[in-house]
């Protein structure tokens, strides 16, 4: 299930094997069943293969997806698949009907046409070991560097090095056990420092120059029995040279904490639990989403609340803040993203006005990334709770690139200054880093990565590369690296 935890109430969406499972048995809505359905020996089969890594020059339509996938062999075809995970999955609310687009009301939503090709498929790296450890939140993803890649594992934080493509364990957290020992559920690396929080609203710290994988700092963010941490942001603040950590727990606190000392400046209190914050560039204000349908821009160093945005119909996760300074998006569980212009939050008439409200496909934005100024045509990256990660025009929002791909998203980072960009999927089966490079402007890449649309085989095929006639190179290039 999408909840890997299950003392936790959560969605009841499938993993991509169960998911396939479940229509080879023919569970799936009457009007599917005219669909060729997966063997389920085959769909077994698929799930044991081993599969270790996938190359762009690996991809052979339905013989080969982005996670190595071979649809042939399960006597199906992945456009099949898609429509009916489309069809099955169930996008968590907390207010009920709130995902459900209503056309009398005054808002109008940005259904963006998938016709771009920014970024390009690279490589994924299948890795077993993911460990999401709720359903909501999906900030478990860290990519300080071009070759770093953090996530959390049954045993701690592990760290994928994307040159050599071996992953190590860079936290051990083994020596904690129990309902609230090493369940992480946050982290974020930067300013040289690598943070996690926890359920139990613990955090621990770790330079990023260490070797000793033991050697870290723990301390308590929160004793409320309630205060899981949301969301942790490294961050350097505009009045002192010494890193900060913007600290949003589910105990309806916002914290400030000085890393040099690791004493916390700040306790802000706001009527809802926090999920999510980013900072301006200039380091003055904060963008705050929680479990409340207002957008809240409050003072980065006093906590004041200086604007509440409203418009969103469910509680927020997602949410940054662009190097231009002035374009802010925010991602709800209603399935839209909403574009603030910081010059003017609200129109004459005292009504907050976003410039843009983009739809979504199948579920709620979790994860939000404004790539950074400098690194060619500004992009928006908005991925949902599941298999779809959109990449939008972030200066007109009127085009994007949309990765489709099967199961739970657990964050996205851009690195290499803006010109990669990896995804961090979860599933049991078919989960791992897949990392995608900025096309050249200017060239007509084939279409890789983005949304493979619902073409007869014989014309779907002849969408890819000129090797879809032959057998790929073997997926295991190298040796299992765990």
């Amino acid at each position: 299930m999408s909840n890997p935890n299950p003392s936790i109430l959560g969605s009841e969406n499938y993993g991509l094997v169960d998911f396939l499972r479940s229509w080879a048995y023919g569970n799936v809505p009457l009007m599917s069943l005219r669909l060729p359905r997966p063997g389920i020996r085959r769909v077994l089969k698929q799930a044991n293969s081993g599969v270790e890594r996938v190359h762009y020059r690996d991809l052979r339509a339905n013989g080969c997806d982005l996670q190595g996938l071979d649809w042939d062999s399960m006597n199906t075809a992945r456009h099949y698949a898609r429509e009916i995970r489309r069809q099955t999955y169930r996008n968590y609310v907390n207010r009920p009907g709130s995902d459900i687009y209503v056309s009398y009301t005054m808002e109008s939503n940005d259904t963006i046409p998938s016709t771009e090709n920014f970024f390009r498929f690279h490589r994924m790296d299948v890795r077993r070991d993911i460990s999401l450890a709720h359903f909501q939140l999906r900030s478990v993803l860290a990519c300080p560097t071009r070759t770093q890649a953090f996530y959390p594992s049954v045993h701690g934080i592990n760290v994928m090095n994307t040159a050599t493509k071996r992953t190590t364990l860079a936290m051990d957290l083994r020596a904690f056990s129990g309902m609230t020992g090493p369940a992480i559920s946050t982290l974020d690396a930067g300013c040289g420092l690598l943070m996690s929080g926890t359920f139990g609203g613990d955090y621990f710290l770790q330079s990023l120059s260490s070797e000793d994988r033991r050697s870290y700092s723990e301390g308590q963010i929160s004793t409320n029995i309630s205060g899981i941490t949301n969301h942790i942001k490294i961050y350097k603040p505009r009045r002192s040279d010494s890193p900060a950590a913007a600290i949003a727990s589910n105990d309806n606190r916002f914290r400030l904490m000085d890393l040099r000392t690791e004493k916390f400046t700040s306790t802000f209190t706001y009527p809802f639990a926090l999920n999510c914050s980013a900072i301006s560039p200039d380091g003055r204000l904060r963008v705050v989403v929680g479990d409340d349908l207002n957008v809240l821009i409050t003072n980065a160093e006093t906590g004041e609340v200086l604007q509440q945005l409203n418009g969103h119909r469910d509680y927020g996760f997602a949410c940054d803040w662009s190097d231009n300074g002035y374009t802010v998006a925010t991602g709800f569980q209603d399935k839209t993203v909403k574009i603030w212009d910081a010059r003017r939050w609200h129109n004459s008439s005292g009504i907050s006005s976003p410039v843009h409200t983009i739809s979504t496909e199948m579920a709620g934005v979790r994860n939000l990334r404004f790539s950074p100024t400098g690194c060619g045509k500004p992009i928006l990256a908005a991925a949902e709770e599941a298999d779809y990660i959109h990449l939008i025009d972030a200066s007109t929002f009127s085009s994007k690139q949309t990765i489709d791909i099967f199961g739970e998203i657990g964050g996205v980072a851009f690195t290499n200054d803006g010109q990669d960009f990896k995804v961090l999927c979860c599933d049991a089966h078919r989960g791992g880093l897949l990392q995608f490079e900025r096309c050249s402007y200017g060239v007509d890449e084939p279409v890789s990565g983005g949304r493979q649309r619902p073409l007869p085989d014989d014309e779907f095929s002849a969408t890819w590369n000129d090797s879809q006639h032959r057998r790929p190179p073997p997926l295991m290039d190298g040796p299992s690296i765990f």
